[in-house]
């Protein structure tokens, strides 16, 4: 919600919806639109429409998937690098608001069983995504 409520207030021209979008292809690399709805936690229909909204901006590009055509893969354009710039120096403050006056190690603790956690849940995600995809 922070950091919802900052990318709303820095007038960057997208919605926060489509800054975290926007985010989490960068942080997860090129992928399809299904696995983008998943970790959006948006609706198919919905990432449609951020989808188109960030590549009518030239800010993302989608190609079909050289191993299935019926794919379409989602990736970052060179565009969108100052404004993922913009986002990072905002996911900065909005850690420096989550973190308070935690101290570095309990900050650095806590972030390194975050990310384990991260880990987990995308090694599950992935692991039921194969068993979804692989034919009967």
């Amino acid at each position: 919600a922070e950091f919802e409520h900052r990318v709303s207030d820095a007038a960057l021209g997208i919605t926060p919806g489509e800054a975290r979008t926007l985010a989490n292809i960068a942080r997860f690399g090129p992928m399809s639109q299904n696995d983008l709805a998943d970790i959006s936690g948006f609706g198919a229909m919905s990432v449609t429409r951020v989808l188109g909204n960030l590549e009518a901006a030239g800010l993302v590009c989608r190609s079909p998937n050289p191993n299935d055509r019926r794919i379409r893969m989602v990736q970052v354009t060179e565009k969108a690098s100052p404004l993922l710039a913009r986002l990072a120096d905002i996911g900065d403050e909005v850690k420096a608001v989550t973190r308070g006056g935690m101290s570095t190690n309990n900050w650095r603790a806590f972030e390194s069983m975050s990310k384990i956690v991260r880990d987990n849940h995308l090694t599950a995600y992935r692991a039921r995504r194969a068993t979804d995809i692989e034919p009967e």
